[in-house]
């Protein structure tokens, strides 16, 4: 059953009377058909409007059920999305761009690397089905690492694994812990993304992560993340260190990317030094 179908029938509804709402798209885990949408999933919709602010900041979705708690935060093509949270625990997501910003996600191709995994066009008066159809035809959404990037990535992590220690040593653990399990763990999540592409879908910021990294990874990931301690945090440095050098290097490999040997090198050494001080 779709939990969700009262809210769309209202939303639909609207669009029929209105003159600002475009096309409407359900995308995400509604509308694809690997990992299709379950008990927990929200339902992810792009409105395509001639005045955003109404869905945005205005009282048209609380036509759609009682809302219990509603924020507005930036999405692709320059546009913003509105997060809702009805009764009922459902889930929407309202992503309102105007046909300007459409095309403008299209040519920056961050359409494409939403819809390309699937899209279901509930409703349309601009013609976008056709549009979506030839546009995802001819941009791939998927974009790789230049070995110039490949190269400054791999010396931002050296450099922050350096600097975390340093952090701890000081006894600024909030600092360090953010680093390490935020900041560096996004560094470490695009080598693994890097690793991996071109074999499996890698998907976009660690979704299905444990579906795609491979068991070798997901073992290791379980000593990357810390507790809010000294010596839990130079332990999770350690095996992040570990896991992205083994990463990186694999995927400077795969790719025919040179690889900032002395880079690590001395940051390991300077490591070696650091997580020994008592």
């Amino acid at each position: 059953m779709d939990r969700y179908s009262e809210i769309k029938q209202r939303l639909l509804s609207l669009a029929e009377t209105s003159e600002n709402l475009l096309a409407v798209i359900a995308i995400g885990s509604s509308a694809r058909d690997y990992s299709k949408a379950d008990e927990y999933s929200d339902l992810d919709l792009l409105l395509v409007c001639s005045n955003p602010a109404s869905w945005l900041y205005g009282d048209l979705p609380m036509q759609l059920g009682k809302v219990k708690i509603s924020f507005v935060e930036p999405a692709f093509g320059g546009g913003m999305e509105r997060r809702i949270l009805y009764s009922d625990s459902l889930d929407v997501d309202l992503i309102v761009l105007t046909p300007e910003q459409m095309e403008n996600a299209f040519q920056n191709g961050a359409a494409p690397q939403v819809l390309s995994r699937g899209y279901a066009v509930l409703y349309d008066c601009i013609g976008i089905s056709e549009i979506l159809k030839r546009k995802l035809n001819i941009l791939s959404p998927h974009r790789q690492m230049t070995e110039a990037e490949f190269i400054n990535t791999v010396n931002d992590f050296w450099f922050h694994a350096v600097w975390s220690a340093k952090k701890i040593l000081r006894g600024e653990m909030w600092t360090a812990k953010m680093c390490i399990d935020a900041y560096m763990k996004g560094l470490l999540l695009k080598i693994m993304e890097l690793r991996s592409s071109g074999q499996v879908d890698v998907w976009h910021n660690g979704r299905f992560l444990e579906k795609w990294a491979g068991a070798d990874t997901i073992t290791a990931l379980g000593g990357c993340f810390a507790h809010y301690d000294r010596s839990d945090l130079m332990a999770a440095l350690r095996h992040t260190g570990k896991l992205y050098s083994d990463l990186a290097r694999a995927a400077a490999q795969n790719w025919g990317f040179a690889y900032p040997m002395e880079a690590e090198r001395y940051a390991l050494s300077l490591l070696t030094d650091y997580l020994e001080e008592k």
